[in-house]
């Protein structure tokens, strides 16, 4: 039996759950910020390197190059994919920030619409 690769949409998915999850807390909403910004990260950089415009090292210096690859291409994309990474480590990092569930409603939509784009 072979296995299909993961679809990143699935990330973008749950994180739409979690961001509406009427009885949501912290939790929830820090990780729909943290599985938005993987979605689109993700399949950024997969279509990326199926276009044969970045090589991935599969370590942490793919989201500069990623990000620096999309805002050569497109300088507002990239810039709202630096946004949803910034969003995102304020959001597994900084325990004493507080994630709204508008906001993360908000990461939500923005990610489904650079998923769009890509």
């Amino acid at each position: 039996m072979s296995l299909s690769p993961f679809d990143p949409k699935g990330f973008l998915d749950l994180a739409k759950s979690l961001a509406d999850n009427p009885g949501g807390g912290q939790a929830e909403y820090r990780s729909a910020l943290s599985r938005a910004y993987y979605a689109v990260f993700l399949t950024a950089r997969e279509s990326l390197v199926a276009q044969k415009i970045i090589s991935p090292t599969m370590s942490p210096s793919d989201h500069p190059l990623v990000i620096s690859a999309l805002r050569a291409i497109n300088t507002t994309v990239g810039n709202q994919l630096d946004k949803l990474r910034t969003k995102r480590n304020r959001a597994d990092y900084d325990l004493a920030a507080q994630v709204s569930q508008a906001e993360a409603q908000q990461t939500v939509g923005t990610a489904y619409y650079l998923e769009s784009k890509l």
